[in-house]
């Protein structure tokens, strides 16, 4: 099992896909980003890797705090989109800061609910809690971040041969500014404006594996709070 431990030095990452060419999608879209982004990707039996460099003109002025999960909205950031069903209408997110503290959940497109987040393209819905791994490194000249999602964590159709769609994007604090893999356009559906990710097989599927943050179940002991029980 290769460690996730933010270096992409192991042999597999030399032979990863590489996506390139970001664009800024926020706040201006459509031109070139400022900084050069590099997702390599790859995949063993029984996960999906995702190897982030991140180049900055400003490394010093990176922000990344050891944040709560799902609370890295005010660091930079890689966004993770999985549209595994590659219907355009909902995908995984899969997201970390510069170090690695990890955000997840679902993005719908037209699905507008109470309690989730909205923008002008559908909802992001941050409850969901998947099992995934991350680390990530600053350096000299931005951070590296490196991912391993278990596709144990993921529901997708077992045609062989099934596409997925998959976007990146990262954001930079200071300046405001989200890039993009693809050349994404913030007057159209977001996630109807991915890639293509094809040629997975031969992977373990597992039990999907999902952590709501909603607990039922019964035990002996007192309440003492509404969060808390004494054990007898």
């Amino acid at each position: 099992l290769l460690a996730v431990d933010g270096k992409l030095d192991e042999p597999a990452w030399q032979r990863a896909a590489r996506l390139t060419g970001f664009s800024e999608y926020r706040p201006v879209d459509g031109r070139p980003a400022s900084d050069e982004t590099e997702v390599r990707v790859w995949y063993s039996a029984s996960a999906l890797y995702f190897g982030v460099i991140a180049h900055d003109a400003e490394p010093g002025a990176i922000r990344a705090t050891n944040a709560d999960r799902d609370n890295i909205d005010r660091d930079d950031s890689i966004r993770i989109f999985l549209d595994t069903f590659n219907d355009r209408r909902r995908a995984f997110i899969f997201g970390v800061n510069p170090l690695g503290v990890q955000e997840d959940g679902v993005q719908t497109e037209g699905s507008f609910n109470a309690g989730r987040m909205f923008g002008m393209n559908g909802s992001v819905d941050l409850s969901p809690d998947y099992l995934f791994e991350s680390k990530g490194v600053l350096t000299p000249q931005g951070y590296v971040v490196e991912i391993r999602i278990p596709f144990k964590s993921l529901r997708y159709p077992t045609t062989p041969g099934a596409k997925w769609g998959l976007n990146v994007l990262r954001k930079t604090q200071r300046t405001g500014r989200e890039d993009t893999w693809t050349d994404a356009r913030r007057v159209a559906s977001f996630l109807a404006q991915s890639g293509t990710m094809a040629g997975i097989g031969d992977v373990e599927r597992g039990v999907v594996t999902e952590v709501q943050p909603f607990v039922t179940g019964a035990a002996n002991g007192t309440r003492v709070s509404a969060t808390e029980f004494s054990r007898p």
